[in-house]
């Protein structure tokens, strides 16, 4: 798990949980017809706003909802092959969901946004989104045997590299699209 070929997939899945995740966001608010901005790890219309509530909140669940499928599909890989290296990518997708819900506390992101605009409380949504996530991760975790110490080097690699994907987007504010 210390070896070479193991940091470069977790990095790898650090970029491909953000990317994906911030250009579904992008997709979709372009298809609502909105010129939007991609950063390393935000998603906004070039005008600075949205024309209506309703198009914020569907863009706002786009994101969450390809990090769901992103759980689903590499718990399915991990799972049927046995093959260690998709793990990074079940992790990072857990992780998002995580950090997101708990970001929750200092600024809405996009399940609290959606679960306040329902009016079903900032935390229901992020709260029901990370059970899913959850069982399949601690599922995964026993069913391919994966050991406490390769899950720790998930973890470090994770928030290591997700840190700095984050820190490089608030430093530099690197536009992707």
């Amino acid at each position: 798990m210390w070896n070479i070929k193991y940091i470069l997939i977790s990095i790898l899945a650090v970029v491909f949980s953000f990317v994906v995740h911030e250009f579904s966001h992008w997709l979709y608010g372009e298809f609502l017809g909105y010129d939007m901005i991609m950063t390393l790890n935000t998603v906004y219309p070039a005008s600075g706003k949205y024309n209506a509530q309703s198009d914020y909140m569907l863009i706002s669940a786009v994101g969450p909802i390809i990090t769901l499928i992103q759980t689903v599909v590499f718990f399915f890989l991990l799972t049927r092959s046995k093959n260690l290296y998709f793990f990074p990518f079940l992790f990072n997708s857990f992780y998002l969901q995580l950090m997101s819900g708990v970001m929750n506390f200092s600024r809405p992101n996009d399940l609290g946004r959606i679960s306040s605009y329902l009016e079903l409380g900032l935390f229901t949504i992020p709260i029901l989104a990370m059970l899913l996530h959850s069982i399949l991760f601690f599922r995964a975790i026993k069913l391919n045997e994966i050991k406490k110490k390769s899950v720790w080097i998930t973890v470090f690699y994770a928030i290591l590299f997700s840190s700095i994907w984050i820190l490089t987007n608030q430093f530099f504010k690197v536009i992707l699209i």
